[in-house]
């Protein structure tokens, strides 16, 4: 626990935080500006499952980095007689606390800005919920990203992780090897749960059914099987650092 309040502090001042706020309000303006207030509530589930989910989550991962580069902490730690290995998992707890905040915020904007600007296409609670799905269904990218953010500027990780988020669900979600590509498990959660289509078309929702329960079972075992691996490498390399240092 000391660990994770540890880089929970690290990022509190950075611009993570302002992302909390900011990123629920700039996804609800640029669908009301694409989709008008008839389908801004789908459109906004949409949007922040294909571009804003991988952007954010490159974007924090990049960063989380960058405060590691920034405090030293890739010449340091291998000095002190820390656990990097819960070190390495303590940061990526502290992304995916980060991020159900941005998530939580995001559910509250859309609630409220389809009440004063939109048409009621899904229950209020189906809404909440999907959002809620879709941060379980995606967490497995903050230890990815983690791994990618070593050897990626932010840059080209945002890009690579965007492109994929959009490429991959749109050849697999309709096909059964949807189980094996962890970016369909949003998607197609989403598909059943709220009725927008892995396309953006706007279909009946089918609610909760085996589909969700898959996609958030896959994405409950495919998130601490990464964050493990994630840590064990991250643990290995300042290993060898120590041994190259004596």
């Amino acid at each position: 626990m000391n660990y994770v309040i540890a880089e929970t502090i690290k990022t509190r001042r950075t611009i993570l935080s302002y992302f909390i706020f900011l990123a629920p309000v700039i996804n609800v303006i640029l669908c009301f500006l694409m989709a008008g207030s008839l389908n801004i509530q789908t459109f906004e589930l949409y949007w922040w499952s294909t571009f804003m989910i991988p952007a954010l989550t490159a974007l924090f991962c990049s960063e989380h980095e960058r405060q590691n580069k920034k405090s030293g902490n890739d010449k340091m730690l291998y000095t002190y007689p820390i656990d990097l290995y819960r070190f390495r998992n303590a940061g990526i707890a502290a992304l995916s606390v980060k991020l159900f905040w941005v998530y939580l915020a995001m559910a509250v904007v859309s609630v409220v800005s389809t009440f004063f600007l939109g048409v009621l296409r899904i229950s209020y609670g189906v809404a909440v919920g999907s959002y809620l799905i879709l941060y379980i269904c995606s967490l497995w990218m903050v230890p990815a990203c983690l791994l990618l953010s070593r050897y990626m500027n932010i840059y080209i990780l945002l890009c690579v992780n965007v492109v994929l988020n959009i490429m991959l669900p749109a050849f697999v979600a309709d096909t059964p090897l949807w189980v094996i590509c962890p970016y369909s498990y949003g998607p197609k959660a989403i598909e059943a749960l709220a009725g927008i289509k892995v396309s953006g078309d706007y279909i009946a929702p089918q609610g909760v059914n085996l589909t969700v329960l898959i996609a958030v079972a896959l994405s409950l075992v495919v998130f601490p099987a990464l964050s493990i691996w994630e840590s064990k490498l991250y643990n290995r390399g300042f290993f060898e650092k120590r041994v190259k240092s004596r």
